[in-house]
């Protein structure tokens, strides 16, 4: 993984846009940076050793102008769903 994830004191629910603002205004022990994970990036931390519970987690990807991509941790399904939902947010940030 070329990225860090937030510790899970950082994990919330909210809607889709509420949830980008919020990873964008994160600062970490002076980190900032912080953004949603693509859908494949969730993926990615969904196949990873991670502390995620076992519920759908916002991505950053785009279904369409009204849906956004999600994944489930308790079994790696990944769906669009209605953006002004909220479910759980966890941030990332890019690391060298």
């Amino acid at each position: 993984m070329k990225f860090e994830i937030a510790p899970k004191t950082t994990e919330t629910r909210l809607n889709w846009a509420d949830a980008r603002l919020y990873c964008f205004a994160l600062n970490i022990g002076g980190k900032s940076g912080w953004r949603l994970p693509s859908k494949e990036e969730l993926n990615e931390i969904y196949e990873s050793d991670n502390d995620f519970a076992k519920n759908f987690y916002w991505s950053s990807t785009e279904f369409n102008a009204y849906n956004a991509w999600l994944q489930l941790f308790a079994n790696g399904y990944q769906n669009g769903n209605d953006k002004d939902s909220n479910y759980y947010v966890r941030a990332i940030r890019s690391v060298l």
